[in-house]
């Protein structure tokens, strides 16, 4: 159940590895961790993601505003990514690419969440 704890409290970041460290934050739907993260990365295909979020501190209200996290996947350093079918419950934003948010859910919403047929970048 996401956000206890927070994403940055739970794990040290590793600059070996270039994790996260979540330094933009300010509040709680942020300091969550993506569902998918791609870095400094090519030619990356991905067939039927299927990425949710239903709940913030073992509370569902979240599902109301579709915001019990900020983004489902983000494409940092990256080219030539390829993500055909995702979908989403929960997310305020599908994809943010360097920090950008590209993908808005309300844009995106097909039934009981938000779906992306095809994104490609860049």
């Amino acid at each position: 159940m996401q956000t206890n704890p927070r994403a940055n409290v739970a794990f040290a970041a590793n600059p070996t590895y270039s994790d996260p460290t979540f330094q933009y934050c300010f509040q709680d739907i942020c300091y969550k961790t993506w569902g998918l993260r791609v870095y400094s990365s090519t030619y990356i295909f991905i067939y039927g993601a299927g990425l949710y979020s239903f709940f913030q501190n073992y509370d569902s209200s979240c599902l109301l505003t579709e915001s019990c996290q900020e983004s489902a996947v983000s494409l940092e350093e990256s080219e030539a990514i390829y993500i055909f079918g995702l979908y989403t419950i929960g997310m305020e934003n599908l994809v943010q690419v360097d920090g950008t948010d590209l993908v808005p859910d309300g844009a995106n919403i097909n039934t009981f969440g938000q779906s992306v047929v095809v994104f490609e970048y860049p």
